[in-house]
């Protein structure tokens, strides 16, 4: 696995914006089938740069095929100033002000279950994303595997959100079982909260 870099917010954000155009998340947020092809980079891209400097975000090479944005629990949470600091401030604009006030709503809920789910310290996975014609060629397994392993010296759990039962399955593969399952009040977008305990690894003397 590479570090993201700056270079590669701008294309890493098209990159998720073509993997996850038609997810709930986005279709709820960006209704209008266009505004949501020309904005949608714009959310992703306020992401990459907030928390490029507070986390684990990698990818599988240059070409950006996939992308894994991983959080320390002690680094979550948004602030203004942060926001102006890290250049996340100009996306969010770009975005507009219906889109943010719906943005909001979401990121309130998932939020606050974020919280209730996981008090303690943990690793939250709060990207992983595939080109859609690099998928099914390996690449999230290679970013899953790289991260899962450090985390795993560290003794602590994952945490993360998946799109109903969407991916479920692949992420069980690797561990994350299903603590929860709910659907944002007013919307369509459900939710699925999955963790993996921590594995802590005893070196051999």
């Amino acid at each position: 696995m590479l570090k993201l870099e700056k270079e590669h917010i701008k294309p890493a954000s098209l990159m998720f914006s073509r993997a996850f155009e038609d997810d709930l998340f986005n279709t709820y947020a960006f209704p209008d089938p266009e505004e949501r092809v020309r904005k949608m980079p714009y959310a992703y891209e306020f992401l990459l740069r907030y928390y490029i400097s507070y986390g684990g975000s990698f990818i599988t090479s240059p070409e950006l095929e996939g992308v894994a944005v991983w959080i320390h629990s002690d680094n979550l949470g948004t602030s203004f100033w942060r926001m102006i600091i890290s250049g996340a401030i100009w996306p969010a604009m770009k975005m507009g002000i219906e889109t943010g006030r719906r943005m909001q709503v979401l990121n309130n809920y998932i939020e606050r279950k974020h919280r209730d789910l996981m008090p303690n310290k943990h690793w939250y996975l709060l990207l992983l994303g595939v080109g859609p014609k690099h998928q099914g060629k390996g690449y999230a397994s290679q970013l899953l595997n790289g991260m899962l392993s450090e985390i795993d010296g560290e003794g602590l759990p994952c945490y993360l959100e998946t799109e109903g039962d969407r991916n479920v399955s692949i992420y069980q593969h690797f561990g994350f079982k299903v603590i929860d399952k709910s659907t944002v009040p007013n919307t369509q977008v459900s939710l699925v909260a999955m963790m993996r305990e921590s594995k802590t690894i005893i070196s051999k003397a």
